[in-house]
């Protein structure tokens, strides 16, 4: 497993166990998302609307649920392609 995808792991289940992100140490990790496989750019735009909506979160909860789940199921699919 690459360091890359091993962040986006670390990361999808930080926030889908009720952590955070934010965007300069998304960029940090990954400067360039467009050296990322398929799936793992699919967790990096993920987190990155995380990383944007924080506003959006804060006036409605059940959106927040829902991409704690989303990075949930993220999360699998990037475990999945890595076998």
């Amino acid at each position: 497993m690459n360091d890359l995808r091993r962040f986006l792991i670390e990361a999808l289940t930080r926030v889908a166990n009720g952590g955070d992100i934010d965007n300069a140490e998304l960029d940090v990790a990954v400067p360039d998302p467009f050296v990322l496989h398929p799936v793992e750019r699919t967790a990096w735009r993920e987190l990155s609307h995380w990383a944007d909506d924080d506003d959006i979160r804060t006036k409605d909860a059940r959106y927040a649920i829902l991409k704690r789940k989303r990075m949930r199921d993220c999360l699998l699919e990037l475990k999945g392609a890595s076998r």
